[in-house]
């Protein structure tokens, strides 16, 4: 196994904390139900219900904790790695303009939503860096940001429909064409960009620390990058 660079940075999503006790909780539960109904325990059948349930949860809740990458973000002088069990992506430096939480207005006050957002300079960078898989991923899994965007930046709007029409292909600033997957990507992504000002979203669970600290964090490391390169 290769040793990391010293100037890579490996960051460990918060999501796999506590990953095994959650695991040995749901084992122990079970076995404590099963004692219990082998030794005909005065339980009432709701209370033996309730252990099979309280197992079942803290068992899936464990394993999939661990399915979740051991590294989520792979951070060095030229580019940002984010992984996920359904594929990666790869971002250059010079082709993020801004990062930050992205931000709806409520009322009179602004709210972040937890999510490291990313401002590309050009979506064909980031069309060129991701697996097929993840990029499919992203489109549903942020479905509820686009209805958040929708809901809160443009409540005067009646017809969404515009928003969840599939579209028939995409034409990047090169000129060009993009069709099927590759083409919903980059339309949701540019929907995201106007509604929330970013065009790809990290989960603050994916990340090792809270989020503005994180955010602080990354920018340290894009303002000394430069003596790396």
């Amino acid at each position: 196994m290769s040793t990391p660079s010293p100037l890579q940075r490996n960051i460990s999503p918060a999501a796999r904390q506590n990953a095994l006790t959650f695991c040995l909780l749901g084992v122990l539960i079970f076995a404590v139900a099963m004692f219990c109904w082998l030794v005909e325990a005065p339980l009432a059948p709701a209370a033996f219900g309730l252990l099979w349930i309280a197992s079942a949860v803290l068992l899936f809740l464990g394993i999939a904790k661990l399915l979740e990458p051991e590294t989520s973000l792979i951070i060095t002088p030229a580019d940002i790695t984010y992984s996920h069990r359904r594929g990666q992506w790869t971002l250059p430096w010079e082709a993020i303009t801004r990062f930050d939480a992205p931000r709806v207005q409520r009322g009179l006050n602004l709210e972040d939503l937890p999510y490291l957002g990313f401002r590309l300079e050009d979506i064909e960078v980031l069309l060129q860096r991701i697996s097929p898989r993840l990029m499919s991923h992203v489109i549903v899994e942020q479905r509820h940001l686009l209805a958040l965007g929708l809901r809160y930046e443009r409540p005067d709007l009646r017809d969404y429909s515009q928003y969840y029409d599939i579209p028939e292909r995409f034409i990047g600033r090169s000129g060009r064409e993009y069709k099927g997957l590759q083409a919903m990507f980059a339309v949701r992504s540019q929907q995201l960009r106007e509604l929330l000002g970013y065009d790809i979203f990290i989960h603050a669970s994916a990340l090792d620390r809270p989020l503005d600290e994180f955010i602080q964090y990354l920018r340290q490391l894009q303002s000394s990058r430069q003596q790396y390169l």
